[in-house]
């Protein structure tokens, strides 16, 4: 199995090119492009392999997880595929930060961490743009289409002779899922496991307690299984259950 990752936007997100090597069959996972290098540097990669893009897949909702759907499902036919209970958020995420906006306020900016940012939405083009008077930050929701493919628990992804199971973990989103081939012996965790961490879950929409049962389901998985996170680095499943104070925490 091919496994690229990049590193994309100043919110650092984590995607993943993934391929079978056999059938050259691939999918992206939480794809984030947002300037012209970004793109250059994913669709270098996809064809200097000869791969057939079959899938865009979000392991939630939020918007440094979904920018690049619609570029990369105009370039390459690819189906966009999201869990049921996160896909109404796509077509229309300026609602989800206007609902958002009013419920907890403006959040503080990633970038200077004191002050509070700016919102600007603007329903008629379903954008919002996020920007910080301070230190110059700014960061614009790109749309995405509808998804072609709603997920639910367990079920399964196939890439060529490799599959991949949909493992329903909520908490950071109402439809957050990770991805695991027993196979391979990986799993792909968006941004509920993370190294020697997890997903925030303080937003309108996330849930504590649900996190707390997802990390006790993801830690059933084999203690050799290599852990590729929406954020930050690498780690295993047995490294995460040895280490990892909010999985110490779980009773």
């Amino acid at each position: 199995m091919l496994i690229k990752s990049f590193n994309f936007s100043v919110l650092e997100t984590i995607c993943y090119l993934v391929a079978d090597e056999k059938s050259y069959e691939a999918l992206v996972i939480d794809c984030n492009i947002r300037t012209q290098k970004e793109k250059e540097l994913l669709y270098k990669e996809i064809r200097e392999h000869n791969l057939q893009l079959k899938y865009i897949i979000n392991t939630h909702h939020h918007i440094d997880h979904t920018s690049g759907n619609a570029l990369l499902k105009k370039e390459f036919g690819a189906q966009i595929l999201i869990h049921e209970l996160d896909a109404l958020v796509l077509p229309e995420q300026w609602q989800w930060f206007e609902k958002t906006h009013n419920i907890m306020g403006e959040p503080l900016c990633d970038n200077c961490k004191d002050v509070k940012l700016n919102l600007k939405i603007m329903p008629e083009q379903k954008k919002v743009i996020i920007y910080c008077d301070k230190c110059g930050f700014k960061y614009e929701i790109f749309p995405s289409p509808p998804a072609d493919r709603l997920l639910r628990n367990n079920n399964i992804i196939k890439l060529g002779d490799i599959e991949f199971k949909v493992m329903h973990t909520p908490g950071h989103s109402p439809g957050g899922i990770c991805l695991y081939s027993e196979k391979e012996h990986v799993l792909f965790s968006g941004d509920t496991l993370f190294a020697l961490s997890k997903g925030r879950t303080d937003m309108f929409d996330g849930s504590e307690q649900d996190m707390k049962k997802s990390l006790k389901e993801l830690m059933k998985l084999p203690e050799d299984t290599v852990v590729y996170p929406g954020h930050m680095g690498l780690s295993t499943i047995g490294k995460e259950k040895k280490e990892n104070p909010y999985v110490l925490g779980i009773k």
